[in-house]
């Protein structure tokens, strides 16, 4: 019984990720302070262990490692400077460990918000410690073509740079210098690289600095904004394709893997439909829409194959995004499974190897880790760290069919246009990445959530001594987070966190710590306070603070009959504004509005070229009725909202404007309330902000439902 309470004891010293397939604890301690000698590295072909694979026996007096590669060595390794405490010693263990899969893979992606090569380095460094061994490198997109074509230098000396709607500079670009010296530094950690070039969609930049590269040939202003417009490389064109061409003879000269990443993603057709030399070549091909697809996404099939055709000249492989399904598959491309794992599921079905990447599944790092309330700016949608863990590349469908062989691997994706810093990167990066690691590398059964969470906290200081960002999870409130409360008699604010940590708050107004006191459960007020909390890890680092008002009211009284009217009254006013403050001043003129969610449509939404629209402000005033006193708590992507001439919601100081963080409470009296909203259309990190939604959403007093406010006709 005493021996196997020491085991478990022992076992608890195990921190490594991802979780090795099989350890054996033994007794005892290796120092590695006095290890002069003692430590062997053996490189043996023939010993049998799989491709990456490795034996590491550690005992009292000595520590060994076997592989069959150099990549084994590599990561046995990193695991035994895993297994190192601080002090030096080192847990006497036999481990037995390989892959479950090869492509292990992380995908950075510069063209929105560039890294320098020191960044990219450091994202290596960590990643391959972790056994993650394929970095994508997403190098050209609308935004930023990044990587130097020394036959087309307009490629960096235009298409690198963007004119922000500010007028700032925004731009950069990798060197054929720089870019040898990343893929030989990612070598060194047995780290892949594989670069993308986009084509034919995602390909503004490319165009901007050639415009006959189009259908249209017309010049192309500065491209600001996220999205996916309809102007698209022509494939109807000879000298498209031998612009790509000569693009890849000097892209495979960089990069020394198998694959090249040809994107073929999200691109949007409309030009070549009106285009006469894509509906010529449309017709010399012979293709047409039928049950397999358009005759344009058929075009795309074609321009596909004949990438798959100049990478073969050069002893290299297909990949790209599920897209390049549409219209029938080349035969030895693979499929990089990003829309669900629809398209995975139908290219392995077919035969053809893939990456499962989902977004849905939590494989996309730029959605929110926590409520949207509470954490940074983000794409969108959610993904929590359990989430990460909790999914398997190879779904069931697949295992059924015996297709499950075609998954070769799994991958993060970490767009960043809505990340606007490395720290920030970092964050959104971290310590997901390690939960890709473990599902990557890791056999199903092995995995263990609470097990992971505990060798997490080990991982998190590693990144703590190296200087790395990471998300700690930010107290929030079950069923929705509102920093802004009100109540009218008592209340109680409860709180929680995406995964376990130790809460703590103040009430007086000073910034939490490590001492404050320690949250418990529903906290209950009966006047006005100011709540300051954060979470704590179990190695004493603290998650940013979070600060809720909670305001004691009566409620707001109703409007007199003599000021109720129907409908809305809205105005406008041309020009580029930033902030609400901006709008001092301007001169409005009337406009004829239904609904407030009709502020964004006083110009059409353009797409392709945001920065060829009017911008603009609108502000709209209508009354809604409350069917019964109590509290209400509203939320608008408007610039700004009053209710009963109190602001209570100012989105306009912000980065980006996107899914409002300034939800607030108001107590109201039964009666008729006065809305007032105002939207300022400009471009704020990267957002063009006529694809939101201007209502205000309203949450009833006991509901759980958010409704769109209605004003009185």
């Amino acid at each position: 019984m005493m021996k196997l309470l020491l085991t478990l004891l022992s076992a608890a010293m195990i921190n490594v990720i991802p979780k090795p397939a099989s350890v054996e604890v033994g007794e005892g301690v290796f120092d590695m302070n006095r290890s002069k000698g003692k430590v062997e590295f053996k490189l043996d072909p023939a010993s049998g262990i799989a491709p990456e694979g490795y034996t590491l026996t550690v005992s009292r007096c000595r520590v060994k490692a076997v592989a069959a590669d150099e990549a084994g060595l590599f990561y046995a390794r990193q695991t035994l400077d895993q297994l190192t405490g601080p002090d030096g010693k080192v847990p006497c263990v036999k481990i037995k460990d390989a892959p479950r899969f090869s492509w292990r893979g992380f995908h950075i992606d510069p063209c929105r918000h560039f890294l320098p090569v020191d960044e990219v380095k450091k994202q290596i460094d960590i990643l391959s410690r972790y056994k993650m061994n394929t970095m994508h490198w997403h190098l050209t997109d609308d935004q930023g073509w990044r990587i130097e074509i020394k036959k087309y230098p307009r490629l960096t000396e235009v298409g690198a740079y963007r004119t922000e709607f500010d007028g700032s500079v925004y731009g950069g670009f990798y060197t054929q210098e720089q870019i040898r010296d990343v893929v030989a530094y990612a070598a060194e950690r047995h780290v892949t690289v594989v670069p993308e070039i986009e084509m034919p969609g995602h390909a503004i930049s490319a165009i901007r600095a050639y415009p006959h590269l189009s259908c249209t040939g017309e010049d192309v202003s500065t491209f600001y904004t996220w999205g996916t417009p309809d102007i698209s490389l022509c494939p109807g064109k000879e000298s498209t394709f031998e612009f790509l061409e000569d693009v890849i003879a000097e892209v495979v000269e960089l990069f020394p893997g198998e694959y090249i990443h040809i994107g073929g993603d999200e691109c949007r057709k409309g030009r070549w439909e009106n285009c006469p030399l894509c509906q010529a070549r449309i017709k010399e091909l012979g293709l047409v829409s039928d049950a397999q697809g358009t005759a344009e996404e058929k075009l795309q099939s074609y321009a596909v194959h004949r990438m798959e055709g100049i990478l073969a000249k050069y002893g290299r492989k297909l990949i790209g995004w599920d897209e390049i399904l549409e219209g029938g598959l080349s035969p030895n491309a693979t499929v990089m499974s990003w829309r669900g794992e629809k398209g995975g599921i139908k290219a392995a079905g077919e035969g053809h190897d893939v990456i499962m990447t989902p977004g849905t599944d939590g494989m996309y790092f730029d959605h929110f880790q926590g409520d949207p309330k509470v954490e940074p700016a983000s794409i969108g949608h959610y993904t929590t760290l359990e989430k990460v863990y909790s999914y398997d590349p190879v779904p069931e469908e697949l295992q059924k069919q015996g297709k499950g062989h075609h998954v070769k691997g799994v991958q993060c994706n970490n767009w960043s246009e809505y990340i606007y810093s490395d720290s920030h990167r970092q964050y959104m990066l971290f310590p997901r990445a390690f939960a890709l690691a473990e599902i990557a590398w890791t056999q199903p059964e092995r995995k263990d959530w609470a097990d992971f969470n505990r060798r997490v906290d080990y991982a998190c200081m590693d990144l703590d001594a190296r200087g790395i960002n990471y998300h700690i999870p930010i107290p929030e409130q079950p069923g929705g987070s509102c920093d802004k409360l009100a109540f009218t008699d008592e209340t109680t604010l409860e709180l929680t966190t995406t995964r376990p940590e130790r809460i703590v708050y103040t009430l007086d107004g000073t910034e939490p710590s490590a001492a404050s006191e320690e949250y418990a459960g529903p906290l209950s007020f009966s006047s006005e306070a100011l709540v300051k909390t954060a979470s704590i890890t179990s190695y004493g680092r603290m998650s940013p603070v979070r600060t809720i008002r909670l305001r004691k009211m009566k409620p707001m009284a109703a409007l007199p009959e003599a000021e109720v009217f129907g409908g809305l009254r809205a105005s406008r006013t041309d020009g580029k504004f930033w902030t609400i403050d901006d709008l001092q001043g301007a001169e409005w003129h009337k406009v004829e509005l239904e609904r407030l969610r009709d502020l964004v449509a006083l110009e059409p939404y353009n797409r392709n070229l945001p920065d060829t629209t009017r911008f603009y402000a609108a502000r709209a005033e209508g009354c809604f009725k409350v069917k019964e006193t109590g509290v209400y708590r509203f939320s608008s992507d408007s610039d700004a909202v009053w209710i009963d001439g109190q602001l209570i919601i100012d989105n306009s100081r912000g980065s980006v404007k996107r899914y409002s963080r300034q939800d607030t409470e108001l107590a109201l009296e039964k009666g008729v309330h006065k809305v007032e909203a105002v939207f300022i259309f400009n471009i704020k990190g990267g957002w063009n902000p006529l694809r939101n939604k201007t209502d205000v959403s309203v949450l009833g007093p006991g509901s759980k439902e958010w409704k769109t406010l209605k004003t009185l006709e």
